[in-house]
């Protein structure tokens, strides 16, 4: 019996039920709507020409015979767009950094490979692209940094000079206790350098965007693909220089965000400037090699970390001095900041100190992703965990156990501040022992087996940070959004709900969830509530979806409205039925009493007396609809376990994945078959992460190497190992109905546990892996390396 099948067994109510997703039916019949869908009449396209070089000065344009080409509408350049627009805002600012204001299109310096210098909007897509093609850029290439590590060198070419002395954006300590002290006490210190590499989200849906100018009504209307419409309406207006009541972003379907559909992109802003400046609507849909080089990548990052522990192997001091890599220029939300707030992991450390350093790159630039910096981290210290249990000769299941949090000493507020608010830690590690029989894999002994592999057993354990703590928070950290989110629910005529959230559609289940909460708490039937999502001009203003904060926020919002609009629903059909309205309540379509059930009014009834204000009491409005607003009182922690099982070939450095077994905690679960397919698609993404994915660039010539979908090496379904999943159900006490987030979750286990686990496999041989990727030709090296007593191999 698989976990959401004993879920739904155990659910008392609509919430924690599998009913059929909302989403579904649209979707799984072809009929979503996606902005590429979106086909005004008269539109035209545009093409954006990129400098092909990581860091390049522009010496000339010469775009007249591209402008002359039939077809063509307008070609725009960066000293255009600069004297028409603002630059493009930062939603999340890196805190204590320099600002770097950007425009949509370069005018003078390129500081990485695929950034926009020119638009064209033609007749068709072809025309724009022949266009662009026609336009003669003289380019003077500057000297460029590609490594993190290099860029912060003495001797490194500064990128912003006009701005910055060095390419350190910012420097971020954080901490508390006396961890260099504890250091130098300890029995055993284990520490080392490890690399994460940089990744691109890849959603299924590439950006587009659709523009449309009325001039008549002063409306711009903008079909985005993005995860914020709200916040991406605030930056349209700021930079075109409109009020925010002139500007409309909708959003329907989207196909996949994962952090990388935040904000407002170039090329959302240059097609509303060429749709108002033309009057004709203006449409742009990304190709898969723009993809690559101009939407945000993510993860890369040097995390140097120590730990350090007394014979006992109580762990006394964690330090974690990490680089994270910018790219050439601040996206809307930079990059990862989570590293810093859960570094320490589910672990008792009393003295420990993070400080993240950001680096500016002449490479794409770094934005949000599923895990936000918490993968990245929960590998360097999950890796150095197993380190320090060989170098003690202790077990690595008993070592965690004896250092994690028990549930009697939650809620724990950590080295940075962050308050862990419940849970059972080592429940979920024991739980993953025992799935995969560790004991019987420890009697079997690592081997060789037959085959001649190696079998090995890996470990790993996390806490995530799921929401925000408050608006104070983010204020006091520079960011331009809430932490609250909004709704509305209006009832109709026919007996329904209709409800309107600005957080748009992308495969989280929003959909599904908020109309679970709406009917549970005011008793409608779930299929009676229809949720409009995405549309700026008819939702509340609301932040967006991200940072796992979405159900935690929206659920509270969701409780709120729908409470009140059962209350007045109450008060209405009381007075229509001559009882108190404490007497009655709301069953599917009709209104009863809880006594007496055949006294009963229709729902229906009810809502047009309220809508017309006929029939309704005295000191009664008219109207049946509600917005309510929801912050929650601090950030919820999920948490979780995983173990993998590998065999390994150590002439080769092949392994296979036999078993994976991840046990986690998002609280209270709205919809299990919906948790199911959430931590399942993120550990996909962990293991593409893990295993094969890498943006690499060429150190000579700063060009990425491997831009299209041939060479980047996204895993299939049949790449997949089997993967066995475990759930627990600690509710929150900070959180309505003591949920917490889980669309991240499954990013953070895979690279920490299969790391361990080939190194487990290896320990006769000394094998120690400190970098991702792992592939077989890493083992291999790491094998060789070993061999030759720890000389490093060329390449």
């Amino acid at each position: 019996m698989s976990s959401v099948e004993v879920a739904e067994q155990q659910a008392p109510s609509l919430i924690g039920s599998s009913v059929p997703r909302k989403e579904d039916d649209r979707l799984l019949q072809g009929d979503g709507r996606f902005t590429d869908d979106v086909e005004p009449a008269r539109s035209l396209h545009m093409a954006v020409g990129r400098c092909p070089f990581p860091h390049a000065r522009i010496e000339s344009i010469e775009a007249a015979e591209a402008a002359a080409m039939p077809g063509v509408h307008q070609v725009l350049t960066g000293v255009e767009v600069e004297a028409r627009t603002e630059p493009i805002s930062v939603l999340r600012p890196v805190p204590g950094a320099a600002d770097l204001p950007f425009y949509a299109l370069a005018s003078e310096v390129c500081v990485f490979e695929g950034q926009p210098v020119v638009s064209v909007v033609a007749e068709s897509r072809q025309l724009a692209e022949d266009a662009v093609e026609a336009i003669w850029i003289d380019y003077e290439p500057l000297a460029h940094v590609s490594d993190p590590i290099a860029a912060l060198a003495p001797e490194a070419p500064v990128l912003h000079p006009e701005r910055m002395d060095s390419n350190l954006l910012a420097s971020n300590p954080q901490g508390r206790g006396e961890p260099e002290k504890r250091l130098a006490e300890a029995v055993v210190v284990v520490e080392d350098s490890f690399r994460i590499g940089r990744v691109s989200p890849l959603p299924m849906e590439p950006r587009a965007v659709v523009a449309e100018w009325r001039p008549g009504a002063r409306e711009l209307i903008a079909h985005v693909s993005t995860q914020v419409p709200h916040l991406v309406r605030m930056q349209l207006a700021e930079s075109l220089r409109l009020g925010e009541s002139e500007v409309r972003v909708v959003t329907g379907d989207v196909g996949g965000g994962f952090g990388l559909k935040l904000g407002l992109y170039p090329e959302d802003l240059l097609a509303c400037l060429h749709a108002i400046e033309l009057r004709r609507p203006v449409k742009w849909t990304e190709d898969r090699v723009e993809h690559f080089r101009a939407s945000t990548h993510a993860r890369e990052a040097v995390h140097d970390f120590r730990i350090a522990a007394d014979a006992e192997g109580r762990f006394l001091a964690m330090t974690d001095t990490y680089v994270t890599d910018l790219g050439g220029q601040n996206s809307p939300f930079g990059s990862a900041q989570l590293s810093s707030i859960v570094f320490t992991g589910p672990y008792r450390v009393e003295d420990a100190t993070v400080e993240r350093r950001v680096a500016v790159t002449n490479k794409t630039p770094i934005g949000a992703y599923r895990g936000y910096g918490q993968p990245e981290v929960n590998f360097a210290r999950e890796l150095l965990v197993d380190r320090l249990a060989r170098r003690l000769g202790r077990d690595p299941l008993e070592l965690r156990l004896q250092n994690m949090l028990s549930e009697e000493e939650l809620p724990w507020k950590n080295a940075v501040g962050a308050l862990y608010d419940s849970g059972d830690y080592g429940r979920c590690l024991r739980m993953v022992a025992e799935r995969i029989d560790y004991g019987g894999l420890r009697a079997a002994g690592r081997g060789p087996r037959p085959d001649g592999r190696y079998v090995g057993v890996g470990f790993t354990s996390f806490v995530e940070r799921t929401g925000y703590a408050s608006a104070r928070f983010l204020a006091n950290r520079g960011s331009r959004f809430g932490a609250h989110e909004s709704v509305t629910l209006r009832a109709n005529r026919s007996g329904g709900i209709d409800l309107y959230t600005g957080v748009s559609t992308f495969g989280q289940s929003n959909e599904t969830a908020f109309a679970q909460i709406c009917a549970e708490v005011h008793g409608i039937d779930y299929a009676a509530v229809r949720v409009h999502a995405g549309d700026t001009g008819a939702t509340p203003l609301n932040t967006g979806a991200f940072a796992s904060r979405t159900l935690i926020a929206g659920s509270g919002a969701v409780r709120e409205a729908a409470a009140a609009l059962r209350a007045k629903t109450l008060r209405i059909a009381a007075a229509r039925l001559e009882l108190e309205p404490d007497a009655l309540e709301i069953a599917g379509d009709v209104v009863r009493c809880r006594e007496q059930p055949q006294r009963a009014i229709g729902l229906a009834e009810i809502h047009v007396a309220a809508i017309t204000g006929q029939g309704i009491p005295g000191d009664e409005e008219p109207g049946l609809e509600v917005t309510a607003h929801f912050e929650p009182s601090a950030a919820a922690f999920a948490y979780g376990s995983a173990a993998a099982v590998v065999a390994v070939d150590a002439e080769t450095g092949e392994f296979e994945i036999e078993r994976f077994v991840m046990a986690h905690d998002s609280g209270r679960i709205v919809n299990p078959r919906a948790v199911e397919g959430q931590v399942r698609g993120a550990l996909a993404q962990g293991f593409g992460a893990a295993l094969s994915e890498e943006l690499r660039y060429e150190e000579d010539s700063g060009q990425l190497l491997n831009g299209t979908m041939l060479d980047y090496f996204v895993p299939t379904a049949s790449d997949l190992p089997p993967i066995e999943l475990l759930h627990t159900e600690v509710p929150s006490p900070v959180t309505p109905f003591g949920v917490r987030g889980v669309g991240e979750t499954g990013t953070i286990p895979p690279g920490a546990s299969i790391a361990n686990a080939v190194c487990d496999a290896l320990a006769e041989f000394g094998v120690e892996i400190s970098s991702l990727p792992i592939t077989p030709e890493r083992v291999w090296r790491a094998l060789r390396e070993a061999s030759n007593g720890g000389e490093g191999l060329e390449g």
